[in-house]
């Protein structure tokens, strides 16, 4: 929805900032891991992933919540 300021100009609502979103093999890279654990982790539902048409991509916050769960690989 628009808004109309006094001064007769428009303005949009803000969107949120997106977040970052990271490959599978940067995720490996960052865990010191192969790609093939890292796709491990997500077919077992212990790594959230989301998928942009045939990429599948992990949230950079995700990532960090995994480390910080002291989960094993």
């Amino acid at each position: 929805m628009t808004k109309v300021k006094p001064n007769g100009f428009t303005s949009t609502p803000q969107m949120a900032p997106l977040p970052t979103l990271l490959s599978v093999s940067t995720v490996a890279n960052e865990l010191s891991v192969s790609t093939k654990t890292v796709r491990r982790l997500i077919e077992r539902g212990v790594l959230p992933c989301c998928r942009v048409g045939r990429l599948v991509r992990i949230r950079s916050a995700d990532l960090e919540q995994f480390v910080t769960s002291g989960t094993e690989v």
